[in-house]
C-alpha cells in the first residue's frame, strides 16, 4: 500500500494489514496491534486468523473477493474486551489489494475503531426507548387524571391566565347545564359573576347555570405555574352547597323553634316568680320561690350556652365592641356570684395593679361571660378556701399602642384536675369524667365556648391544675386601652329576682296607652299583671290582624308586639302599620321574642320596630323599654324626628376627647368637632347615594357605602345607627338582597337622630370654649 493511502487511513483512525490467499500476513500498519488480544498474534508471516478469529470459516468469502466475485465484505460491531474489563468495538472490512499487474492474490483487512459510534447508537436506541416509554407513561397518566377529573363529584374548571375556560369536567357540565363545547373558551366570570380570586382557601358565593338559576357554591382556586406560559392558569374547584344550605336552614329553624318553645314556659315561670316576689311572703315562701327562680335561670343559662355554641359553630357570633371600665366589669362579676360563694363559706378575692383601673375597648358581655363561667366553675368545684381573680397587662406592652394584651387568672383551692384529663377541658360536650356531670351538672359547653370567645377577641385560654390542690385558669384578650379611667356607659349587671322591685307610680310619671299583642295566654296574663303593678292597663291582641283592627279603632303610644303569632306575625304587622298609618299616628313598637337568635334583634329593627326585649322579660328591662317611649310625640319617620339623646353614646365622644388630649398637643375639642363635621358631611352624602343605589338596585355599591358609614358611626358612638348599617351591609350581600328599602328608610331615620345629637354635642362644647 502506498504512503498516500497509508496516511489517508491514519486520518480516520483506521488500521490495516495485508494477507495472501494462504492467510499469511504480508504487511501490518503500526497501530494494528491495538485491535488484537495478544500483540504476538499478528506478525508478518503469521496466519491472520490468530489475531482475527472472526475470519475462521470465512475462507470461501475471502476466495470470492480474490476472484472478484465480491468487492468487499464487512463485519460490524465486533467486540474486543480489554484487560480493564472495558469493551471496544471494531469494524472489519475485507477487500482486494490491487497490484500494478492487476493480479489479485492478496486481501486488505481494514479495521476501524467504532466504539464511540456504537455507544452513540446504543444511547440513541435507549433514548428512543425511553421516549416511547415516557410517551406511554404520559398517555397513561393523562388517561388516569382524566378519569379522576371526570369521576369527581365536585365541579372542576381550568382557565388560562386571561380567564378563558380550557377544561371542564362532567360534574361542572351537569352543575352549570352546559356541554363541554359550550364551556370551553367561555369566560369564567360569565358563570361566577361575583367571583374573587382567593388562593388556597374556600369562599362561598354563587354560580349562574345556563337556565339562569343562582346556585350557592363553595369555591376554591389554585394557580398553576409552569416554565411554559402557555401551560399556566387557574384551577377552580366548585362545590354545590345547596343541600348543605338547606340543612343549615333546617337546623337554624329547628333551633329557633326549640329555643322559642323552651323559652316560652321559662318566661312564664320567670314572670310568675317576679310577681310573687313583689307580694307579701313568709321567709319560707320566699326561699321556695327563689329556688324556683334559680333553677329557672340555670335552665336559661344552659339554653344560652347551646345558642352561643351554635352561633360560634356556624360562624355567626359577632362581637359588640364598646368602651367600658375594666374594674367595674370585674366588680359586677364578683357581685353576681358573691352570694353563691358565701353559701359555701368561700372568699372571692380580686387583685389587680393600680394601672388596671382603666377603660378598654372590647365586648363587655363576652368578657363577663368568660369570667362568670370560670368563677362559677371555681365555686362549683371548691368546698374550702378561696377563689382569686387577678388581671394584668402583659409586661412589655406600652400604653397607647393598640391593641394590648390583658392576662386574666381565676385561681381556686378546689378539687383540681388530673393531668391526664386536662386535654378534655376545652372540647365541646366534654367534662373531666362522667361523674362530674352526675354530681355537679352542666352541659360541657362552657369552657369550649370560653375558648372560642377568647380566640375571637385575639387571645387564648389555658389551665394549670394539681389534683387535690386547686386549679388556675388563664385567659387573654387583645384590646385597645387608655391609661386614664373615664366614665363610660355601664352595662347593667344581671339583677336577681329579689332586686326587681316594681314602681307602682310609673304610670303616673310616664303615662302610656299600651297594646299587648301575644298569642300565649300565660304570657298575656303575666305581662298584664306586671303592667298593672306599674299602674298601667293594657289592651290585648292575639295576632297581627287583631293589632291592626285595634289601631283602626283607637291610637296607642306603644305596642308590646310578640314576633311569632298566628294569622299574621309581629314583623308583618309592623310593616303594615308602617304602610297604613301616617307617621304622626304610628305607635312605638317594642318586639317581644323568645327566639333570641343571632340576628333576631336586627330582623326586628329592620322590620321597623323601635326596641327589642328577649323573653323571659325581666322587670328592669321592661321598665327601661317603656321609659324610652316618647311621651310628647309618637315616633315619626320624617325629616325631623323627635330628638333622642341616647342615640349617640356621649361617653364615646368623651373617650375620643381623651385620646385627642393624649396624642395631640393642639386643641382636642377642635379636633373632635372637626371629626364630627367630616362625619356629618360624609354621612349626608352617603345617605343620598344610598337612595340612588337602592333605586338602581346597585347592591354592591350599597354594601360598600353601608360598611363605610358603619365604621365611622361606631367610632363616634352611634351604635344603633352602626347596627342598622351592619344589617344593611349583610342584606345587600344576600342573594337575593333582603328588605333593602326598609333598612335604608330606618337608617335615614336613625341618622337624623344622630345628626341632632352630634349637633347638640358641638353646640355644648362651642359654648364652653
Amino acid at each position: 500500500m502506498n504512503s498516500f493511502l497509508n496516511n489517508l487511513l491514519c486520518l480516520r483512525s483506521v488500521e490495516y494489514l495485508i494477507f495472501d490467499t494462504d492467510f499469511q500476513i504480508k504487511t501490518i500498519s503500526p497501530g494494528m496491534k491495538e485491535f488484537v488480544y495478544h500483540q504476538g498474534d499478528i506478525q508478518v508471516g503469521k496466519d491472520v486468523r490468530h489475531g482475527f478469529p472472526e475470519l475462521v470459516g470465512m475462507e470461501d468469502i475471502i476466495m470470492d473477493i480474490c476472484q472478484k466475485k465480491l468487492d468487499k465484505w464487512e463485519l460490524n460491531a465486533v467486540a474486543r474486551f480489554r484487560e480493564d474489563n472495558s469493551t471496544n468495538y471494531i469494524q472489519i472490512c475485507l477487500t482486494r489489494n490491487i497490484k500494478n499487474n492487476n493480479f489479485f492474490d492478496e486481501v486488505i483487512l481494514i479495521v476501524e475503531d467504532v466504539t464511540e459510534k456504537i455507544q452513540l447508537e446504543k444511547s440513541l436506541v435507549q433514548g428512543v426507548n425511553e421516549a416511547h416509554l415516557l410517551l406511554s407513561t404520559i398517555a397513561a397518566s393523562k388517561e388516569y387524571i382524566d378519569q379522576i377529573i371526570s369521576s369527581m363529584a365536585d365541579a372542576l374548571v381550568v382557565t388560562n391566565l386571561t380567564g378563558k375556560i380550557q377544561t371542564a369536567n362532567a360534574a361542572s357540565q351537569k352543575l352549570l347545564e352546559y356541554t363541554e363545547a359550550e364551556l370551553i373558551g367561555q369566560k369564567f366570570a360569565n358563570i361566577i359573576p361575583d367571583f374573587k380570586i382567593v388562593y388556597n382557601q374556600e369562599v362561598e358565593t354563587y354560580c349562574l347555570s345556563k337556565s339562569g338559576i343562582k346556585i350557592p357554591i363553595s369555591l376554591s382556586c389554585s394557580f398553576v405555574k409552569t416554565d411554559i406560559k402557555t401551560f399556566q392558569g387557574y384551577i377552580y374547584i366548585i362545590r354545590d352547597i345547596r343541600e348543605r344550605k338547606q340543612a343549615e336552614l333546617a337546623k337554624q329553624e329547628f333551633i329557633a323553634m326549640m329555643n322559642h318553645e323552651i323559652r316560652t314556659p321559662i318566661a312564664s315561670v320567670t314572670g310568675i316568680t317576679n310577681l310573687l316576689l313583689n307580694t307579701t311572703l313568709t321567709e319560707e315562701q320566699r326561699d321556695f320561690i327563689n329556688t324556683i327562680n334559680n333553677s329557672n335561670q340555670h335552665l336559661l343559662r344552659i339554653i344560652n350556652d347551646i345558642l352561643d355554641f351554635y352561633k360560634i359553630e356556624s360562624g355567626k357570633l359577632e362581637l359588640e365592641i364598646h368602651p367600658f371600665s375594666l374594674k367595674s366589669c370585674l366588680d359586677d362579676c364578683i357581685k353576681l356570684l358573691e352570694n353563691s360563694a358565701k353559701s359555701k363559706n368561700l372568699s372571692l378575692i380580686l387583685t389587680f395593679a393600680d394601672d388596671i383601673d382603666i377603660t378598654i375597648f372590647s365586648d363587655i358581655v363576652r368578657v363577663k361571660q368568660i369570667l362568670v363561667n370560670l368563677l362559677s366553675n371555681a365555686i362549683k368545684f371548691t368546698d374550702v378556701g378561696s377563689i382569686e381573680i387577678s388581671v394584668q397587662i402583659r409586661p412589655g406592652n406600652d400604653k397607647g399602642k393598640e391593641p394590648q394584651e390583658l392576662i386574666f387568672a381565676v385561681k381556686d383551692t378546689g378539687i383540681g384536675i388530673p393531668s391526664d384529663r386536662l386535654h378534655r377541658l376545652f372540647q365541646s360536650f366534654s367534662q373531666v369524667n362522667p361523674s362530674t356531670t352526675r354530681e355537679y351538672g352542666g352541659t360541657g359547653l362552657g369552657l369550649a365556648i370560653c375558648k372560642q370567645l377568647c380566640e375571637r377577641m385575639g387571645g387564648a385560654i389555658w389551665v394549670d391544675s394539681e389534683e387535690g390542690v386547686g386549679t388556675t385558669f388563664y385567659f387573654t384578650i387583645a384590646a385597645p386601652i387608655i391609661q386614664k379611667k373615664i366614665e363610660t356607659q355601664k352595662v347593667k349587671p344581671e339583677t336577681k329576682a329579689t332586686d326587681e322591685v316594681i314602681d307602682a307610680q310609673m304610670a303616673k310619671t310616664h303615662p302610656l296607652r299600651i297594646l299587648l299583642a301575644d298569642d300565649n295566654l300565660v304570657n298575656q296574663r303575666i305581662i298584664c299583671l306586671t303592667l298593672q303593678r306599674m299602674g298601667y292597663k293594657a289592651d290585648l291582641a292575639s295576632n297581627g290582624v287583631e293589632v291592626l283592627d285595634a289601631l283602626r279603632s283607637q291610637s296607642y303610644d306603644v305596642i308590646l308586639m310578640d314576633v311569632r303569632m298566628p294569622k299574621m306575625d309581629g314583623l308583618e304587622a309592623t310593616q303594615k302599620i308602617r304602610q297604613e298609618l301616617a307617621s304622626s299616628d304610628r305607635p312605638w313598637i317594642i318586639a317581644l321574642t323568645a327566639n333570641a337568635m343571632f340576628n333576631d334583634r336586627e330582623t326586628c329593627l329592620a322590620a321597623g320596630m323601635n326596641d327589642y326585649l328577649a323573653k323571659p322579660i325581666r322587670i328592669p328591662e321592661l321598665v327601661a323599654a317603656l321609659k324610652n317611649v316618647p311621651l310628647t310625640t309618637k315616633e315619626e319617620n320624617h325629616p325631623n324626628p323627635s330628638y333622642r339623646p341616647d342615640c349617640v353614646d356621649m361617653n364615646t365622644l368623651d373617650e375620643l376627647l381623651q385620646i385627642a388630649k393624649f396624642n395631640s398637643s393642639g386643641n382636642p375639642e377642635s379636633f373632635v368637632i372637626e371629626v364630627i363635621d367630616t362625619y356629618l358631611e360624609d354621612g349626608t352624602s352617603l345617605l343620598a347615594n344610598m337612595h340612588k343605589a337602592r333605586n338602581k338596585k346597585d347592591y354592591q355599591s350599597l354594601e360598600n357605602m353601608a360598611h363605610k358609614l358603619y365604621s365611622s358611626s361606631a367610632t363616634l358612638g352611634a351604635h344603633q345607627l352602626a347596627s342598622v348599617c351592619k344589617q344593611l351591609e349583610k342584606n345587600a350581600k344576600k342573594e337575593p338582597a333582603e328588605n333593602i328599602s326598609g333598612l335604608v328608610y330606618q337608617l335615614e331615620t336613625e341618622y337624623q337622630q344622630v345628626e341632632q345629637a352630634l349637633s347638640h354635642f358641638k353646640k355644648k362644647y362651642m359654648q364652653k370654649h
